[in-house]
């Protein structure tokens, strides 16, 4: 009698210890949702300084009394852009507005790009403008987007296309430059 009641515990403890196991292994709803809102927040900071690393021409910047940080496409921050909302860059009131079709983006000063069906068009209509373009799309700066983000040992990184800047009259800071993981194009 005590042999079954030792195998009974085993067999319990053994299960207990499973769950245990799929338990730990698991991410926890909460905290891979802390990652990801962090990741978001990082983002929009990034976007932020940026902004404050770049120069645009007087003329892009005298247009508008509002600076337009604009978004295109689903973008998974969208909470966290709206924090920058009444900011100041380059004396100017960051305005947050969001698009659908890159035609309605040529206002903007900063566009980021979410998940775009055509990326190829929406780069080739903004470009040539004073508009710093900015994505997490894989291959952006290679397609002609000016800044891409990627992350690299859960680490938020960019690259930078300094001909993409330069052709959209950007001038970009050298402290923006030092401090991507690559640049291309003529520094």
């Amino acid at each position: 009698m005590q042999k079954y009641g030792v195998t009974i515990f085993r067999r319990k403890l053994t299960a207990a210890a499973v769950m245990l196991l799929l338990l730990l292994f698991m991410p926890a709803p909460g905290i891979a949702d802390e990652t990801q809102q962090t990741e978001y927040r990082i983002k929009a900071a990034f976007l932020f300084n940026f902004s404050r690393f770049v120069v645009w021409p007087q003329a892009a910047l005298q247009a508008r009394n509002e600076f337009s940080l604009c978004t295109l496409g689903e973008t998974l921050f969208k909470d966290q852009l709206d924090t920058l909302v009444g900011k100041t860059v380059h004396h100017r009131v960051i305005a947050v507005k969001r698009y659908h079709q890159p035609a309605d983006a040529l206002d903007c000063h900063l566009v980021f790009i979410g998940d775009q069906q055509n990326l190829t068009e929406t780069l080739w209509t903004l470009r040539g403008q004073p508009i710093l373009t900015v994505s997490n799309i894989t291959g952006f700066t290679e397609k002609g987007g000016i800044i891409q983000f990627k992350l690299i040992d859960n680490k938020i990184r960019f690259r930078i296309n300094s001909d993409a800047a330069r052709e959209a009259g950007l001038t970009v800071s050298s402290k923006l430059l030092s401090l991507a993981i690559d640049v291309t194009g003529g520094r």
